[in-house]
């Protein structure tokens, strides 16, 4: 079975982006992406999904996220047309974190490709056609521009997809508000956690709020995530450290005490672990940084 790499649609490097937008007439052999994201919304028509080897009708509306190494493609077209967009992963938040707080977000772009990957789970999001059709409106302007290159091009790609991703992580939840819920409960979890993590937070309430066991709770966040949710806490509140280290002039004691640790040297030890130096160190290299620039 084939690999897709991005830079067999696009060769610039410095934007890893590409949009196709149109019909499918021929079908798609299964193949896997390599090193990108692809988002696909079904603009008109039917087909046969292929998903890890099954088959799954899919219909107008129909709107799913494939992450890396999950083999796809599509069989027995009528009348499909579709826009695709592929893209980094990791750029999609560079350019606006503060979507991961979405609860539609995390179940379409963050757990139902996990699931997918996993157990062949087929997507759950189906636009009603108005919405379709401000989706379909979006992917013309995005095609119109990546076809012509017009100066700040870039940036009104971007601009557009991150609409784009905003308004279908939004009627995520809205169109299956009505459906079974597993992800959104998860999705909603996460989010406790990144409003919380400066708080005492127990495994017990995380798993709680994702209607899931503690232990089937900590196996699916670590499969998703990549990490623990003690780890990922304790990466946002040392996040949060580096974030007053650079900005306060609060002393390191009371520093620990805001990003959530009672114990300023199991701080300073998980923030060398994690960073590579301590927060004395980390922050006399940030006004080292400031003073060369006149900060």
């Amino acid at each position: 079975m084939e690999y897709m790499y991005l830079h067999y649609f696009t060769q610039d490097p410095g934007f890893p982006f590409f949009i196709q937008y149109g019909f499918h007439d021929d079908a798609m052999p299964e193949h896997f992406h390599h090193d990108f994201f692809e988002l696909v919304i079904v603009l008109n028509g039917t087909a046969t999904h292929i998903v890890n080897s099954e088959e799954f009708f899919i219909k107008k509306g129909d709107v799913f996220v494939f992450n890396m190494d999950i083999s796809h493609g599509y069989k027995d077209p009528h009348n499909f047309k579709i826009i695709n967009i592929m893209y980094k992963p990791e750029r999609l938040h560079e350019i606006c974190n503060d979507i991961k707080k979405s609860p539609g977000y995390q179940a379409l772009f963050v757990l139902e490709p996990f699931f997918r990957k996993k157990y062949s789970f087929s997507n759950t999001l189906s636009l009603s056609i108005s919405s379709l059709e401000y989706i379909a409106e979006l992917g013309v302007r995005i095609n119109e521009e990546y076809k012509s290159k017009a100066q700040g091009y870039q940036t009104m790609i971007y601009a557009r997809f991150m609409e784009m991703v905003v308004y279908l992580s939004r009627q995520y939840v809205i169109e299956n508000k009505h459906l079974h819920d597993t992800f959104i409960h998860l999705a909603k979890a996460v989010l406790f956690l990144e409003d919380n993590y400066l708080n005492p937070i127990k495994l017990e309430k995380l798993a709680d709020e994702a209607h899931m066991s503690i232990r089937h709770f900590n196996r699916i966040f670590k499969e998703n995530y990549g990490t623990t949710p003690f780890n990922y806490i304790l990466q946002l509140r040392v996040n949060h450290a580096c974030s007053l280290l650079k900005n306060s002039k609060l002393c390191i004691a009371d520093i620990a005490l805001e990003s959530g640790f009672s114990d300023s040297n199991y701080f300073s030890r998980q923030f060398k672990k994690i960073i590579g130096i301590t927060p004395k160190e980390y922050r006399a290299r940030y006004k080292l940084i400031y003073s060369k620039i006149g900060l």
